[in-house]
């Protein structure tokens, strides 16, 4: 309810009596849970990024190639069905919020661990390095994805894969 509501309209303009009026709570219980309309973002915003990191959980029993592939595909496809959302959640002016940074952080962190586990690559200071540079770029990939859909999911993919700064093993 929480991300339909924010994707619509910015924070600043969200009733938060609409809000428990459409949860079928009092605003109280509301305000209990989350004393200011920025904890309700905050929860709100960290909903969505626990969302996206369920997505984007790789098959273990796929081989190494296809674990990335599927974690890289599920990012994008995650992206190309709520890249409104993402961009306004991620990208917005509560971007430069230091909660909102820090989920932030912790889903490209989880990604690029993923990605490290995916390919077998050693966790050290140059390879985090690069794959954080790696997946910032698919994220970016992923988003402009949503603005001018001329590439598939499957094409951002297999740009991204091509783009892998690693090698796999």
């Amino acid at each position: 309810m929480g991300l339909q509501e924010l994707a619509t309209r910015p924070i600043h303009t969200l009733s938060i009596d609409h809000v428990a009026e459409k949860a079928g709570i009092s605003r109280g219980l509301l305000f209990r849970y989350f004393p200011t309309k920025h904890d309700y973002y905050v929860a709100v915003i960290g909903a969505a990024a626990r969302r996206l990191l369920r997505a984007a959980v790789p098959d273990v029993d796929d081989p190494t190639d296809d674990q990335l592939r599927a974690i890289v595909r599920a990012f994008v496809s995650f992206i190309d069905r709520h890249g409104d959302n993402y961009q306004s959640f991620f990208q917005g002016g509560f971007g430069a919020d230091a909660q909102i940074r820090d989920i932030r952080e912790t889903v490209k962190n989880t990604m690029v661990e993923r990605a490290m586990n995916a390919t077998g690559t050693s966790p050290t200071p140059a390879s985090r390095l690069l794959l954080r540079g790696w997946w910032s770029m698919v994220e970016s990939l992923a988003v402009d994805r949503t603005v001018d859909p001329a590439f598939t999911v499957d094409d951002v993919v297999d740009h991204a894969l091509e783009a892998l700064p690693l090698p796999r093993t």
